[in-house]
């Protein structure tokens, strides 16, 4: 992968800044959540039920709550956003894909989606979507 520092501006960087300050936020109030007991403005019956994702065995790794392993992503990707090259946030992001897609398979077995989980699955693939423009322009202009 390619580690050169190029410093990033223009449309493309603030619109993925944006996504992961929104990530960053989404994934806060889910952790701050879970550490305090306090239900999150959602609902919590029927197919739309934050409760029931959240409080689920599948919730947390090792203990650790995944909105906090989203925080540390999100968190990781506002630090290697202007530091790193566009080819290594693709790999990044795909990192994140992946986890989105056991995360959808996990509202699948629950047969409940959580909207919180929902939009930080939405900007994980506009992050690896921006991403991939970004190394496409990157390597045109070599």
């Amino acid at each position: 992968m390619n580690m050169q520092y190029k410093s990033k501006n223009g449309t493309l960087y603030a619109v993925m800044l944006l996504l992961v300050m929104i990530g960053i936020v989404d994934t806060a109030y889910l952790t701050y959540a879970h550490y305090t007991g306090t239900p999150v403005a959602c609902p919590d019956s029927g197919v739309i039920n934050c409760a029931k994702v959240l409080s689920s065995p599948y919730s947390a790794i090792f203990g650790i709550p995944l909105g906090f392993i989203g925080f540390i992503f999100f968190a990781i990707e506002l630090f290697a956003i202007d530091r790193t090259s566009y080819e290594n946030l693709v790999f990044l992001n795909i990192i994140g894909l992946a986890t989105v897609f056991y995360l959808l398979f996990v509202e699948y077995t629950l047969r409940a989606i959580c909207l919180y989980c929902t939009v930080v699955h939405i900007l994980v693939v506009l992050l690896l979507i921006l991403s991939v423009y970004g190394y496409l322009q990157e390597k045109k202009q070599k």
